[in-house]
């Protein structure tokens, strides 16, 4: 099946799940970690494997003041991507504004939602990587001292399809989600809602911007999430200044911020 034959079908499934709910099938998204105080000696800054039910690069900025909680976002990476991809290009961003990275690698040659997608029906489902990711975290949280009220998770591509299934099941643990050129999601979910920030190519011809733009951030919309959608001249992408304005977004203004 080609991707572009998925994505049409994950756009026509989307819309139809959030149309017809009993319809949709069941799904277990909950993730059970929270931030804690650090049970143990906390982590130093760099780079630390973690391997709690799946490998992944938990990054500490020397930035972080001492005694003072973190931001802390979960990065999830493209399709036959790694956890290490995403380290390297939030890294900047992580030194300027002391923010704790946590990049996991995904079970498969890419996350389950998004492999869902090109199954029998194509209705996004979650898998095995909400077990694993939810495993990573517990440890991560043991390992750092995050503030709870500036916890998100991101991805890119298939990342930030399974970032948005996620985020809309779990607001409670991340107020904030960021959507770099998703294609799809699991349409079912209840409970609090948060902020969300979609960016998108306008001539991205791997993830066409329709799906995002007209079905995905819609659906959030209507269900009590607060949604912004950046949308630039370019490809399937994440580019630096769209990369800063979904920091400032989430953050608000770096200390060396245009």
């Amino acid at each position: 099946m080609t991707r572009l034959r998925v994505v049409a079908m994950a756009f026509a499934i989307v819309a139809a799940a959030w149309a017809q709910t009993s319809a949709a099938k069941e799904v277990s998204g909950a993730l059970s970690a929270r931030p804690l105080a650090p049970a143990g000696a906390i982590a130093v800054a760099g780079k630390h494997r973690l391997r709690a039910g799946t490998t992944a690069v938990l990054y500490v900025p020397a930035a972080i003041a001492a005694g003072a909680p973190a931001p802390f976002l979960l990065l999830l990476h493209g399709a036959g991507g790694k956890g290490e991809d995403m380290i390297r290009l939030f890294k900047e961003q992580a030194d300027r504004r002391g923010i704790v990275l946590l990049a996991p690698d995904s079970a498969d040659r890419s996350w389950d939602v998004a492999l869902s997608m090109s199954g029998n029906d194509g209705a996004p489902s979650f898998g095995r990587d909400v077990k694993r990711i939810d495993a990573i975290l517990q440890e991560a949280f043991a390992r750092v001292d995050v503030d709870p009220q500036r916890v998100a998770v991101a991805g890119f591509s298939d990342g930030a399809s399974t970032a948005l299934s996620i985020g809309a099941r779990n607001a409670a643990l991340f107020p904030a989600t960021l959507a770099f050129s998703a294609g799809g999601m699991v349409a079912d979910w209840n409970g609090p809602t948060g902020r969300v920030f979609f960016s998108h190519g306008a001539k991205d011809r791997v993830l066409p911007i329709a799906i995002a733009r007209d079905s995905l951030a819609p659906a959030l919309r209507a269900s009590g999430f607060a949604v912004t959608f950046v949308t630039f001249d370019g490809g399937h992408s994440l580019p630096a200044p769209v990369l800063e304005q979904a920091m400032v977004w989430w953050l608000g203004p770096g200390p060396d911020s245009p």
